[in-house]
């Protein structure tokens, strides 16, 4: 009995691996797909030189803070080397969104459809797209998905169970986490949690001592990770208050100023996705009515509501910031696994029939490459079309056999595959957020060759300042190497006033910066040269120290780097 649990036990993990395998190595999935600049330049500099980069800027800001993030990925970094460590740490949240995802499929549905579920999942170009960015969103996506697994575990098939004392807190861990992660995310996955949960203790009339003890082993897990990362970021960061830095920032910081248009998501067809998934969702428990089908449902609605509402409470780029958008999807794919698993139960499935996992996987990687943009009409038509044959097939699979209903199923998933690939691919690029076109999960725009020179350059100016250096930054006036500046967190809190030269005023407020140090950034050496003979001669600028790394988008095939000391300051 025992060995053939262990068995059972070991070809799930064996499929979850050869799916992780195959999605890592096997697709063509690229490991770097892009930047959310400078955003994920400052979480990959921090994650690569720790606190050498705060100690020089003028302000360390509160880009440190993302400790749920940068203490993992440092560690790994000071093992394994930076690209190295950077592979590993994707490859660890791809394995954990490919498990969560299985997880929760398989509860409901045999293993070939929680494959197919698990490879629909994690073939999405846009779950990709942020697993091969340095920002946070792609760990908070894999963080995420662990909690609504952690969620759906509990839903129990027979009431009055009791509750194991690991299973919330690990919740708590995974929440903390979270909060570590990006706190916006902390709360939407939370309250997608929440709504998992409500389904269990309305369904099972859970008593009030069981959900006290439920959230007090929640609490305990929660602070035992909080405090667990703030050590780490001690370490890390010696001298920096994490929750201070918080208070200080958030009261400085005005979200709506990053907003361009309120509106801006009635023209994004990538949130049609989500609708996507409602619309599946509400279909599943049409057609069947249990816990599991009302979870998928609240998961999709909860999701949904929840960004509507913080967006009209506390307005900020939740919508318009791609990096901020994407975290709708965890929740949003996870509600489509749980509706189709929970329509097609634990139906056998022949041999042959796992062919058409093979033309899911197909499917999915073709439409991923997709690069057309489509107008919000064009979008509206698509989702129309798929809900409509993913509702017919969905229907069938509710009412027939074990083989029509595999053949529908699975009709619906590539449908829905190449619904959802099209449309996050097709957004374009709307708003003031710079974005990488979600293909470069499957198309190589040569971001690891950045990544590179962004690397070389940052070692150029740290090994020629010190760390009792204050570093201004200047680029090119069209910002064209911003994206190279922003390794020592270029913005506006370091920056030397903006211009081909320094004018008067840009002078004075350079006294007032009171930089030792200048790090100077352009496509052409004589853009440089011209900044540097407009500094006055008051501030006693040191000669120039330059180097040069290949950049790609800049007009030129290399960019200048350059560092001056202000002897005077």
């Amino acid at each position: 009995m025992k060995s053939t649990k262990f068995l059972r036990r070991s070809s799930e993990i064996t499929l979850v691996l050869g799916i992780w395998a195959i999605v890592m190595w096997g697709v063509g999935a690229k490991w770097w797909t892009g930047f959310n600049s400078p955003d994920s330049q400052f979480s990959a500099t921090l994650a690569i030189f720790g606190h050498t980069v705060n100690d020089r800027a003028l302000d360390a800001s509160y880009y440190w803070t993302r400790l749920g993030y940068l203490t993992p990925v440092r560690g790994l970094i000071e093992i394994f080397g930076t690209f190295a460590g950077f592979a590993i740490w994707r490859g660890l949240m791809l394995l954990l969104i490919i498990a969560s995802t299985y997880w929760m499929a398989r509860r409901l549905t045999g293993r070939a459809l929680s494959v197919a579920l698990t490879f629909f999942v994690a073939l999405n170009s846009m779950v990709l797209s942020y697993l091969g960015n340095t920002y946070a969103t792609g760990s908070a996506m894999a963080a995420s998905f662990v909690l609504f697994a952690l969620g759906t575990s509990r839903l129990k098939p027979t009431p009055g169970r009791g509750y194991l004392l690991a299973q919330p807190i690990f919740v708590g861990l995974v929440i903390g986490w979270l909060v570590m992660l990006n706190p916006y995310n902390a709360l939407l996955s939370g309250f997608i949690w929440l709504a998992i949960r409500v389904v269990a203790w309305w369904v099972d009339r859970v008593s009030l001592l069981a959900l006290l003890r439920e959230f007090l082993l929640i609490a305990l897990g929660f602070v035992v990770s909080i405090i667990g990362f703030l050590l780490l970021g001690r370490q890390m960061f010696p001298g920096l208050n994490w929750l201070e830095t918080y208070r200080s920032w958030t009261s400085r910081l005005d979200f709506e100023t990053y907003i361009s248009d309120t509106n801006i998501w009635t023209r994004d067809v990538a949130f049609l996705v989500l609708l996507l998934a409602l619309l599946t969702s509400a279909f599943a428990l049409a057609l069947v009515r249990n816990r599991w089908t009302f979870v998928a449902f609240a998961i999709a609605l909860m999701n949904i509501a929840f960004t509507l509402v913080y967006m009209k409470l506390i307005p900020g780029p939740w919508i318009e910031a791609p990096h901020y958008a994407a975290m709708c999807w965890p929740g949003a794919l996870a509600a489509i696994v749980i509706a189709i698993a929970a329509i097609y139960g634990h139906r056998p499935v022949v041999l042959v029939g796992w062919i058409f996992i093979l033309a899911l996987i197909g499917f999915m990687v073709w439409s991923g490459h997709s690069d057309r943009v489509f107008p919000m009409s064009t979008g509206l038509s698509i989702v129309l079309l798929s809900s409509a044959v993913v509702f017919v097939t969905l229907l069938l699979c509710a009412t027939r056999g074990s083989l029509v209903g595999w053949l529908a199923v699975m009709l619906a998933l590539i449908v829905l595959g190449l619904a959802s690939q099209f449309l996050q691919n097709g957004r374009g690029n709307l708003g003031i957020f710079g974005q990488y076109p979600m293909n470069a999960a499957y198309f190589d725009y040569q971001v690891e060759d950045l990544m590179k020179s962004n690397v070389a350059a940052e070692e150029f100016v740290l090994a020629n300042t010190t760390s009792t250096d204050r570093i201004a930054t200047w680029t090119d006036p069209d910002r064209l190497t911003s994206t190279i500046a922003a390794m020592q967190l270029w913005g506006m809190y370091n920056n030397v006033p903006e211009g081909a030269s320094l004018t008067p005023d840009g002078a004075n407020v350079l006294r007032a910066l009171r930089p030792t140090a200048l790090a100077l950034y352009a496509p052409q050496r004589s853009q440089i040269d011209e900044f540097y003979s407009s500094i006055p001669a008051g501030f006693a600028p040191s000669s120039l120290q330059c180097t040069q790394v290949p950049y790609l988008g800049i007009g030129s095939p290399t960019a200048s780097v350059c560092v001056i000391h202000l002897l005077a300051m």
